[in-house]
């Protein structure tokens, strides 16, 4: 998907016929207000696409939450844990450019599959215009025109995404192919594909109706709901095992399609998962309400365990198949599970240092390949960092 899915759809998903939206993409990366990425430095709010239109009620945006957050939530998988800047090996990462096979100001990296090979952006002027590019071991290929808005890509190469009307779309073997909406639903919104070529998103239909969608990558027009009426899909893991929400609770659906409640942090009402790599998945809870607005803070699940807790960092966009996760900021980190991290060094030849110059919105499973962009003279350029143990 674009770094804009969730502005963008929310004009798509709350009207009906569904309009063209026209949404400022460079502004909005600019803004972090990325699915993977609305999250502002000084914590005030974060929330994922579905959740934050009220569509699937996983966050109410205007809802007051129980209590405010507290100033140092424990990491997940170790409530012990604190943030280190030693990591347990050494690690170290370079800041390499990605080439721009078209011209445009706004040229952003938003994804990467879990080995790291395959990188998927936008390059455009900042408008609806943006087309869609793979970069595989560093050579670029522009997409055709009709597919827009990628949302991920997997470790073979197929790329998955939405355009502007609605329409989801597969890229796979060089051929483009467009996702059958379900029968009863006027659009989809495409989140995941995964190592098999299972794609999720959710479908959206009249009265604010909408189900959570499976499709497979070599036949697109094929299509099984998945849970009930109300569920929304944003994720989908190797072994085919789903995330999303089912009305405010977030939940998660085997591969044989058995269905089950996330747990929700102690004294929060609901939750919304964002995504899921491995065995880890991440998203976000309503915390105390700001200058009139709900500042959301960021989780972690252990999906083996069922485990839940707080992160102690606003600007979480992604997590690692391996559970390190990826945090934005003037000075971007990949954090380990045990707490331990490092910080992602900015290329010498730019200048800017201060919030906002460096994006962070990918990261391969191993958490050595992170992919973002550099914002600096007016202009977005796509980043890769290479890290090497």
């Amino acid at each position: 998907m674009t770094a804009l899915d969730d502005q963008r759809m929310a004009t798509l998903m709350q009207a009906a016929p569904v309009p063209e939206p026209r949404v400022d993409v460079g502004r909005a990366v600019r803004d972090g207000r990325r699915r993977r990425q609305r999250r502002r430095l000084g914590g005030i709010t974060a929330v994922s696409v579905l959740a934050g239109l009220g569509v699937v009620g996983a966050v109410q945006l205007g809802g007051a939450a129980s209590r405010p957050a507290p100033a140092t939530p424990a990491l997940a998988a170790s409530p012990a844990a604190t943030v280190s800047a030693a990591p347990v090996s050494p690690v170290t990462c370079e800041a390499s450019w990605l080439p721009q096979p078209i011209d445009g100001p706004v040229a952003v990296a938003n994804g990467v599959d879990p080995t790291g090979r395959y990188i998927v952006g936008e390059i455009g002027t900042g408008q609806e215009d943006g087309r869609v590019v793979l970069w595989t071991d560093g050579r670029a290929r522009v997409l055709p025109a009709g597919a827009r808005h990628a949302a991920a890509v997997n470790a073979g190469g197929v790329v998955v995404g939405t355009n502007g009307d609605g329409t989801g779309w597969v890229y796979r073997d060089g051929e483009l192919r467009f996702l059958a909406t379900p029968p009863g639903y006027q659009a989809v919104l495409v989140h995941a594909v995964n190592g098999r070529g299972d794609i999720v998103g959710t479908a959206r239909g009249a009265g604010d109706s909408h189900h959570a969608v499976l499709w497979s990558a070599d036949r697109p027009q094929e299509h099984r709901l998945v849970g009930q009426s109300g569920s929304a899909a944003t994720g989908i893991t190797e072994d085919g095992t789903v995330v999303g929400a089912m009305g405010q609770l977030p939940y998660r659906w085997t591969p044989q399609g058995i269905g089950a409640a996330l747990a929700v942090p102690d004294g929060y009402p609901r939750a919304s998962v964002d995504s899921a790599h491995g065995e880890w998945a991440i998203g976000m809870v309503p915390g105390a309400q700001q200058n009139g607005a709900v500042q959301m803070l960021p989780v972690r699940w252990n999906l083996t365990t069922g485990a839940v807790g707080l992160l102690p960092f606003p600007g979480v966009t992604a997590i690692a198949g391996n559970g390190d996760l990826l945090v934005g900021g003037s000075e971007p980190l990949v954090v380990a599970p045990d707490g331990t991290s490092r910080r992602l060094p900015g290329r010498p030849d730019v200048r800017a240092t201060e919030a906002g110059t460096y994006t962070v919105n990918g990261i391969s499973d191993d958490g050595l390949t992170v992919v973002g962009a550099v914002y600096e003279n007016q202009v977005y350029r796509p980043l890769v960092w290479h890290c090497r143990r």
